[in-house]
């Protein structure tokens, strides 16, 4: 009986050990199924933080080399001293290759249309060497160029990108079964010589798996094959752990990305090797306690397959997670199972401004009061309803007290009675998004009241033109009620021959999605009525006309056109009459200038030439104001414009500043020019105009400046868009200065500030006027700013651009013969001219006859156009003085005559007006005329266009 029993006992014993073996290797298996995939798991998480901080290194060194390179290419500039040129730039390019010589191999220094190289060899050496002129650099894996602003200077470093990444990725050990890639373009290429020598490369699968994510700028980690050759040409499977982030390396195009695969037979045999050593220990020592694990066997196991479902599953919505909080501006956070939030991302600071403490001790007070009662509400269902998900919006305090909108997304978990266990959530900011849809409701329900507001007929069609909607406050404009139109077809609506119109202005907007308007004129019960009607897309389905009354539009576009008749009459008028005022005051000037011209060579006493000086500078005083009339009269009928020339700037400036040489050494006055050496020498611009405008703000600052002052003149300037130069001029004197009341009237015309003496006071008041319209026209603005006692400041800026001549021959040859001295006598001696005059003006005429006749001339005279061509029939004439205006026949007319006539084809006829305008210059040009002269005439004039004749006729 014992036997049996011990048999049984045996059996049973037997029974327990074969089970508890059993169980004890099938827990081996279980733990050392668990321990590989937590193995894995860490290998995981260990290659993508190593794979992070590779690429950040390179991002960094590569920036790093960019930012080097371009301080460099910015200190060659400006280097005018040749002599330390050079050496400047070798120390620094040594400098440089050796700061970056594992990722720089050379560096290529493009100055004009020369390129050198600079090599750094092996023992140190360094080397320049000049290359060929066609020599490109096209590779963009291979090449980085950076220009300069300034000089014609380019940098271009050749780089070793597989050397480099080599370099970098070196310090990170990944061990045995340890392969490294790099990921440039559509391409992946293996780091490392040995790698590289063996054929490495990504499976299909694999790079398919990379690409999308890589490409789109997404980091990873996946598990896949890594083809290699082997020793015997084979390929080789190794399936690995992949891990990749990408990074960008400006100024390179292309994404790049760097790659840490692992192999995960070696990872796995090493948890192997240690785990048998400590299976065998633990199974002695399992053998003891086997009754304990078969009684507590069952119910550990399933807790532990439950416990590893549950950490998969964590750990899967957290790399999601993390991802994701990689783009959005958002934390995760967790949930126990009271609800309270027990962790958090560190990335809550920087969406709230809480620290992790602050947030987990007061999160609920950080939810505004109305939402957080909602969520608890709505949480409460979901966790009573079993529901996996909980999605919501809530508005959330900060720190620093703004309010924010969240979008929050929950996972809930339960155990298997339905007890709510934990969740993890994820909260984001769209409080952008959230204001955008608020504004965007807003817009539509501000659209709605502007449109029921609007006094505008307004309807709404299909694209076919078939009523659908209306907006009309009043219907008095409206054939019929407009609630008749739904439905129909707008030319069903609007009488002919309208409706047709309308039709097509309708389908005109639909396919060009262009604004189309028509207007139509209907006879309603209230009147004749003029309508105005745009059409314009609603959206892809639907068209919109807005119609509107324009009848009263329409009547004072009529008033203002009759308006404008009349003004256009009256500027003609005014034109007119400039012109005539020009010419008879100019006349009788030209006899009172002439004469005063004539008596200055006579033989005078030191009384009666201070007399002569005083009627002379009297009538220049005057003609200078009745040009500033004429002047400012064409600027305001935009007459005035600009005739550019090329112009050796700094001569030009320097001759108006020389015309004050006389006042600055009378008065005593310091004046200073500084002209910045960045301004070009050759500038297009229009010189005489520039002139004019310092001639009078300089004319200014030296007049009102008291004796012992300052002026100082600064001009400088700067390059604006391909060969467009902006120039900036500031002129500051230590004058009275102006009061800031009449500081704004000083542009305007015949307005003088009151400062100075009665004898500073003399002008027009045109000066600053003209100064100001002529800035404008140069494309300018002028600002003035004056203390009273203190003096004032002038600054104005203009466009110009650079010139590509470098020499401008034969210029202002006028200008060469106004240098030359000249004498009245015997000028008939030296060029022997036949001269005819024509001039109806007695006084004109003898001032002409008594020049000609100190100049040794003995001249024809005619009184009229007709006479003038007879006389050239009857005789051979080298030149003629011919008047614009004279009775029976004028200049202009004779002047075509006589070019008709084979005796006048070679005769010079210079025009002699009083008319300064533009287009009178011009008919004078186009009726023959060769030349012409403006009264009041200078004898030097005359005397410079009897020479230019005789070197035109020679």
């Amino acid at each position: 009986m014992r036997s049996k029993d011990n048999f049984k006992r045996f059996h049973v014993l037997t029974l327990m050990s074969v089970a508890s073996i059993i169980l004890i290797f099938s827990l081996g298996y279980l733990f050392y199924n668990t321990l590989s995939k937590n193995l894995l798991g860490s290998s995981r998480q260990f290659l993508g933080k190593q794979v992070e901080i590779a690429s950040n290194e390179v991002q960094r060194r590569f920036n790093t080399l960019y930012e080097d390179l371009t301080y460099y290419t910015a200190s060659l500039e400006g280097f005018y001293d040749v002599s330390n040129k050079e050496k400047v730039r070798s120390s620094r390019t040594r400098q440089l290759l050796n700061s970056y010589g594992d990722l720089v191999d050379t560096l290529f220094v493009k100055v004009d249309d020369k390129t050198w190289a600079y090599y750094l060899r092996d023992n140190n050496y360094f080397e320049k060497v000049q290359i060929e002129e066609d020599r490109t650099f096209s590779d963009p894996r291979r090449f980085i160029k950076v220009k300069s602003d300034l000089d014609p200077i380019m940098v271009i470093a050749a780089v070793n990108l597989d050397g480099f990444l080599d370099h970098y990725t070196s310090n990170h050990y990944l061990g045995e079964g340890g392969y490294k890639f790099y990921l440039y373009g559509e391409n992946a290429y293996p780091l490392g010589e040995k790698d590289r020598s063996s054929g490495l490369s990504l499976s299909p699968n694999l790079w398919g798996e990379m690409q999308n994510e890589y490409l789109g700028g997404l980091r990873g980690v996946y598990e896949g094959d890594i083809i290699r050759i082997a020793e015997d040409g084979e390929k080789e499977r190794l399936k690995t752990i992949v891990a990749q982030y990408p990074f960008s390396l400006f100024p390179l195009e292309g994404k790049f990305a760097i790659v840490f695969a692992q192999d995960q037979k070696i990872i796995i045999s090493r948890l192997y090797n240690t785990y048998f050593l400590l299976f065998a220990g633990l199974f002695a020592l399992l053998i003891l306690v086997i009754y304990l694990l078969i009684k507590h066997g069952i119910s550990i196991d399933d807790k532990h397959v439950e416990l590893e479902k549950k950490s998969l599953e964590i750990n899967r919505l957290f790399e999601q997670q993390t991802m994701l909080l990689q783009e959005t501006n958002g934390f995760v956070y967790y949930h126990d199972a009271s609800g309270k939030v027990n962790n958090v991302s560190e990335n809550v600071t920087s969406v709230l401004g809480f620290t992790v403490e602050e947030f987990l001790e007061n999160n609920k007070s950080q939810i505004v009061d109305r939402d957080l009662e909602k969520l608890q509400e709505k949480a409460r269902k979901a966790i009573d309803s079993r529901n996996d998900y909980l999605s919501f919006e809530v508005s959330f305090v900060k720190k620093d007290g703004t309010i924010i909108r969240a979008k929050n997304f929950e996972r809930l978990f339960y155990d298997q009675e339905g007890q709510f266990l934990s969740s993890v959530g994820i909260c984001t900011d769209i409080t952008e998004k959230y204001l955008a849809e608020r504004e965007l409701i807003k817009s539509e329900n501000r659209l709605r009241s502007v449109l029921n507001s609007l006094p505008d007929i307004i309807f709404i069609y299909d694209n076919q033109g078939v009523y659908l909607d209306y907006y009309v406050q009043e219907t008095d404009m409206l054939i019929g009620a407009p609630e008749l139109s739904l439905g129909r077809h707008i030319k069903d609506i609007i009488p002919p021959p309208y409706g047709e119109k309308m039709e097509n202005a309708l389908i005109r907007a639909s396919k060009t999605s262009k604004v189309q308007t028509e207007q139509m004129t209907l006879d309603l019960p209230s009147g004749k009525k003029f309508l105005e009607i745009r059409f314009f897309k609603l959206d892809d389905e639907r068209m919109i006309s807005v119609g509107r009354d324009v009848t009263e539009q329409k009547l004072w576009e009529k008033g203002l056109k009759e308006a404008m008749e009349v003004a256009e009459g009256a500027n003609r008028a005014k034109s007119e009459f400039l012109a005539s005022m020009s010419h008879e005051i100019r006349t009788p000037m030209n006899g009172l200038l002439g004469m005063i011209g004539l008596l200055e060579y006579t033989t005078l006493d030191e009384e009666q030439e201070s007399i002569v000086k005083v009627i002379k500078d009297s009538g220049e005083s005057l003609l200078v104001i009745i040009k500033d009339i004429l002047d400012y009269s064409k600027i305001e009928e935009g007459k005035l414009e600009l005739e550019l020339s090329n112009s050796k700037f700094r001569e030009e400036l320097n001759k108006v500043i020389n015309i004050f040489s006389g006042m600055v050494v009378g008065k005593e006055l310091s004046l200073n020019l500084n002209i910045s050496p960045i301004i070009p020498q050759w500038l297009i611009l229009d010189n005489e105009k520039l002139s004019q405008i310092l001639f009078n703000i300089i004319g200014n600052a030296v007049k009102f400046t008291p004796k012992g002052g300052d002026v100082s003149i600064k001009v400088s300037g700067e390059p604006i868009l391909d060969k467009n130069f902006m120039l900036y001029f500031n002129v500051k004197d230590t004058g009275v200065g102006i009061p800031k009341s009449k500081i704004d009237q000083l542009i305007n015309p015949f307005t003088q500030a009151g400062r100075g003496t009665a004898e500073e006071k003399s002008g027009s008041g045109l000066g600053l006027a003209i100064a100001n319209k002529l800035i404008e026209l140069m494309g300018g603005s002028l600002q003035i700013e004056s203390e009273v006692g203190k003096g004032s400041e002038f600054s104005f800026t203009i466009f110009s651009r650079i010139s590509d001549s470098e020499e401008i021959v034969g210029q202002d040859e006028y200008e060469k013969y106004a240098r030359e001295e000249y004498k009245l006598s015997h000028i008939s001696d030296k060029f022997p001219k036949e001269i005819l005059l024509a001039e109806d003006n007695d006084i004109n005429l003898k001032f002409m006859k008594l020049l000609m006749k100190q100049l040794g001339y003995s001249v024809d005279a005619v009184s009229t156009g007709e006479e003038a061509v007879k006389a050239v029939r009857q005789k051979r004439y080298d030149m003629i003085f011919m008047d614009y205006q004279m009775p029976v026949m004028d200049g202009l007319e004779a002047s075509r005559e006589i070019k008709k006539m084979k005796e006048g084809k070679s005769v010079r006829i210079i025009g002699l007006s009083a008319n300064v305008f533009k287009e009178d210059i011009e008919r004078a040009f186009e009726a023959g005329m060769d030349d012409y002269l403006t009264k009041p005439i200078k004898i030097q004039d005359v005397v410079m266009k009897i020479k230019e004749s005789s070197g035109m006729n020679v």
